[in-house]
C-alpha cells in the first residue's frame, strides 16, 4: 500500500498481511482485534478474575489431538467454577445468580513446547435478574477467594476431570482414531514437541508449582491458577488481559540465526527456574517440527464462550453495555509505550503526538452500535489503540495521510523492494518427501532409526 501526505508529499510503503496462522504478526494483529470486540461489545463493567487450568504431563500429547476430549475437560471445568460461584452466592441470599466464562485455549509454553491449556475470563461476581426481569441484569460482586478456596475447589475439578477421562480412554479404538485423522508426520512432530528442548530436565522439575504460591494449587498433575483478577474499572487492564491469553506462540524479536545455521530463541524469562536456561538453540529441523506442532488444527475455535456469554444465551441481551472507549483515552500514550514511529520507516525522525483531530479521525462515532460488530476494527485503529501510534499521520506535520495505490503486481514489487535494499528473492521450498512415516527421522511407533529413500 503506497501512503501520502497531501500536505509535505512525504510518501510510506506499508506490506500487506500473510494472514498466516502461525505468523506473529498476522496472530497479533487477531488479538489486538478480538481483545477490542471483547472488552468494547462483549464485557459488562465488573471485575474479571483469570482461571488458568493445565493439564498432567502425560494427557498434554492427547489433548493436542483429540479435540473432543479437550472439549469435554474444558466444560466440567467451567461448570464445575460455576457451580462454586452460585453456592457462594447463596450463601449470601443470591439465589438466582448467572455467571459466564470467556476461554483462550493455548497449545504452546513459554519454551516452544506442546502445552494445551486453557485461560479463562469470569466475573468475580454474579449477575442477578431484577424485580420485574426485563431490565438488565445487575451485578453483585462475591468475597475474595482464599488459597483454601482454590486447593478445595481444585480437588473437585481434579477428581471430576479423572473421572471423565477414564471413561473416554476406556475405549482402545478412541485413542486410536484420535491419532488416525493426524498425519504421521504430524504426530512426530507432537511427539517431540511435547517434551522441553533443554536437557536433563526431569519431569518433576518442570511440573513443579510451588505450593506457597497465592490462589494456586496442584493435585494430581491438574493446576489451577486464579491469582490475576482486574478491577472493574480498569478496561485497559482487561483488555491487556485478554491479549495474553490470544498472544502468539512465539516472538519473532527473539528468534536469529547463528553462523553454523542453528536456531537461537531467547526466552522471557530463565526457565524453567531462575537458575535455569535463558534461550534455547535448535537445530533448524527440530525448530520446524516445534513450530508445526504449535499450530492448531484447522476450523478450531481457540476462544469459547460459556454460561452468559455464550452466543446462545437468553440472557445475553440482558447484559449491562459495556463502557466503550474515547478519543482522550487512545490520545495520551502510557509512560512505557514506545511513541517513536521510525519502527515503521527507519530513515524518517521520530514523530510528534497525533493531535486529536486525527485521533477522533480513527474512532467510531457517538451513535455507532455498541453490540453485535460485525466488521473488524481498522488497521490504523488497532494501532493507535494498542500501541498509540497513528501510522496513517504524517511524521512530518500530523496530516492523515491518503492511499495513492495498491501494489500487488510482483514485478512492480519486485522493483520497489531492490530498490529499498530488501530481499525481492521467494525463499525457495523443497520438494515434498515421501508420505511413509518411516522416512521423517524415525518409525513413530517404533523408534526405528530412518531410511533411505527409494
Amino acid at each position: 500500500m503506497r501512503l501520502r501526505c497531501p500536505k509535505c508529499r512525504f510518501e510510506r510503503l506499508v506490506a500487506f498481511s500473510c494472514k498466516g496462522r502461525l505468523c506473529p504478526s498476522c496472530t497479533g494483529r487477531r488479538m489486538a482485534d478480538i481483545a477490542a470486540s471483547l472488552v468494547d461489545d462483549l464485557l459488562p463493567e465488573a471485575p474479571y478474575r483469570q482461571w488458568v487450568l493445565t493439564f498432567p504431563w502425560s494427557l498434554r500429547f492427547r489433548l493436542a489431538v483429540d479435540r473432543a476430549l479437550f472439549g469435554k475437560l474444558l466444560g466440567v471445568f467451567l461448570r464445575t467454577v460455576f457451580a462454586w460461584q452460585r453456592q457462594r452466592g447463596r450463601a449470601l441470599g443470591i439465589r438466582t445468580g448467572h455467571t459466564g466464562a470467556v476461554s483462550f485455549v493455548q497449545r504452546f509454553g513459554g519454551a516452544l513446547n506442546l502445552n494445551p491449556h486453557v485461560h479463562s475470563l469470569l466475573p468475580d461476581g454474579l449477575f442477578v435478574r431484577g424485580a420485574s426481569g426485563n431490565e438488565p441484569l445487575t451485578f453483585v460482586p462475591l468475597p475474595e477467594p482464599t488459597s483454601a478456596d482454590i486447593e478445595g475447589l481444585t480437588h473437585k475439578i481434579a477428581a471430576r476431570l479423572t473421572a471423565v477421562i477414564e471413561r473416554t480412554c476406556a475405549w482402545p479404538g478412541d485413542t486410536d482414531a484420535a491419532l488416525e485423522r493426524t498425519a504421521a508426520a504430524i504426530r512426530v512432530a507432537l511427539a517431540t514437541a511435547v517434551e522441553p528442548p533443554l536437557p536433563k530436565l526431569g519431569l518433576e522439575l518442570l511440573d513443579h508449582t510451588s505450593s506457597d504460591a497465592p490462589l494456586c494449587a496442584k493435585i494430581a498433575g491438574f493446576s489451577l491458577h486464579a491469582a490475576r483478577v482486574v478491577p472493574a474499572h480498569d478496561r485497559d487492564a482487561l483488555e491487556k488481559l485478554c491479549r495474553y491469553g490470544l498472544r502468539p506462540p512465539f516472538s519473532q524479536e527473539r528468534l536469529s540465526r547463528r553462523s553454523d545455521g542453528r536456531i537461537v530463541y531467547q526466552l522471557r524469562k530463565p526457565w524453567p527456574n531462575p537458575q535455569g536456561a535463558t534461550c534455547l538453540v535448535l537445530e533448524p529441523g527440530d525448530f520446524l517440527r516445534r513450530l508445526a506442532a504449535l499450530v492448531p488444527a484447522p476450523y478450531t475455535n481457540l476462544v469459547r464462550y460459556h454460561g452468559i456469554f455464550a452466543g446462545r444465551s437468553r440472557m445475553r441481551r440482558r447484559l449491562p453495555a459495556p463502557p466503550r472507549k474515547t478519543p482522550s483515552d487512545m490520545a495520551e500514550p502510557p509512560a512505557k509505550i514506545d511513541t517513536n514511529l521510525s519502527r515503521f520507516d527507519d530513515s524518517r525522525p521520530e514523530a510528534p503526538t497525533a493531535p486529536a483531530a486525527v485521533v477522533a479521525s480513527h474512532t467510531p462515532p457517538p451513535g455507532a452500535p455498541t453490540r453485535n460488530r460485525q466488521r473488524s476494527i481498522p488497521w490504523a485503529q488497532l494501532l493507535m489503540r494498542v500501541f498509540h501510534l497513528d501510522a496513517l499521520a504524517c511524521p512530518r506535520c500530523a496530516t492523515p495521510m491518503v492511499v495513492l495505490a495498491l501494489l500487488s503486481e510482483p514485478d512492480v514489487v519486485r522493483k520497489i523492494l531492490l530498490h529499498l535494499g530488501l530481499p525481492a528473492d521467494v525463499p525457495p521450498t523443497a520438494p515434498a518427501r515421501h508420505h511413509d512415516e518411516r522416512l521423517f527421522d524415525g518409525d513413530f511407533q517404533t523408534g526405528a532409526p530412518a531410511r533411505s529413500p527409494p
